[in-house]
């Protein structure tokens, strides 16, 4: 649950990059089209907020399919204004990993819709035993505390609260393993990351677009290292290079070509190896910034205390345990 535990940062607002989808583009609020069978309902990551992840709607012949759900209500309640506008019904809902700002929003935009279901790894089990329960229980001794800054009561309160109806957020469908699919007459290839920014994340390839749908396999403005393996994370980015897409869909940040996709693959590779070596951990951080400008901006400065952050999570060997079996 970040927010509690990390540090805060901002997120830039998505922007479309080259697609092979048709140009036919219908303009949906609050979306960014990606073609004409394809929007992007964008997260934020507010200075002093908890982030919301990347959402995308994907338009097939019998219905809409959502890509992750985001924290916020007004997250939700953008997607509902892009549904609503598209004019189809939501057939189902895939979540790329359970953490709270890709799924939250799964139990509102739910509600009403009893035939939608939602597909997902079963990692979100280990995480409610685990990382999620811990972070409550963090959370609420530090409210309790007052340790809390005023600005976040709000974002924790309402983490606390999804934690507390976490069994609601377990797929309908478990996947857990790789295989090519059919939802509302749309093709789509489920993928599966093992040890990655998750125990088990699962991205999409959409051959029809050439697009791959990532979640936190791409993440800005840093990489968002709370339950990774950062070897694991490699490797599932070299898969990700390995498919056949032109263009990236991360979980936070703008959409990317292939080429900046190798660009930000090289930053993060670089940031590792960083961290796993014996550089100060600043040379890490500051390495980071610099690889990873063009989408940074002017946030350089919270980028870099979450990337001090990050490395030294990795450099102390508390990522270790999520590398193992």
């Amino acid at each position: 649950m970040r927010g509690a535990l990390a540090a805060f940062a901002a997120l830039a607002l998505a922007s479309c990059a080259s697609t092979t989808e048709p140009r036919n583009v219908v303009e949906l609020p609050g979306a960014v089209a990606l073609g004409d069978t394809t929007w992007l309902v964008p997260g934020r990551f507010d200075p002093e907020r908890s982030p919301d992840g990347n959402s995308v709607i994907l338009k097939g012949t019998a219905g809409a399919i959502l890509v992750d759900t985001g924290r916020y209500p007004s997250h939700a309640e953008r997607v509902e204004k892009a549904l609503d506008e598209l004019g189809l019904p939501l057939a189902a809902i895939v979540n790329t990993h359970w953490h709270l700002d890709h799924v939250s929003g799964n139990l509102a935009l739910k509600a009403g819709r009893r035939d939608v279901r939602v597909y997902g790894t079963s990692a979100i089990d280990g995480a409610l035993a685990g990382f999620l329960a811990d972070s409550a229980a963090a959370s609420s001794k530090a409210l309790a505390e007052g340790r809390i800054p005023a600005a976040a009561v709000p974002d924790v309160k309402g983490d606390l609260a999804t934690i507390g109806r976490g069994r609601k957020l377990r797929a309908d469908i478990v996947v857990d393993e790789p295989h090519d699919a059919v939802f509302a007459g749309r093709p789509l290839s489920l993928r599966i990351a093992r040890r990655a920014a998750t125990e088990r994340d699962l991205w999409i390839y959409d051959a029809d677009a050439e697009r791959a749908i990532v979640g936190d396999l791409v993440t800005l403005p840093v990489p968002f290292l709370d339950t990774a393996c950062p070897e694991g994370w490699l490797e599932a980015l070299g898969d990700v290079a390995r498919s056949s897409a032109r263009q990236i869909v991360p979980g936070h940040g703008p959409v990317m070509d292939m080429p900046a996709f190798a660009r930000w693959r090289a930053a993060f590779g670089d940031f590792i190896a960083c961290a796993r070596g014996r550089s100060a951990l600043e040379t890490c951080s500051a390495g980071w910034v610099s690889g990873a400008a063009e989408w940074i901006g002017g946030d350089s400065a919270r980028a870099k205390a979450m990337a001090d952050y990050y490395g030294e999570r990795v450099r102390s060997g508390k990522l270790d345990g999520y590398c193992r079996a």
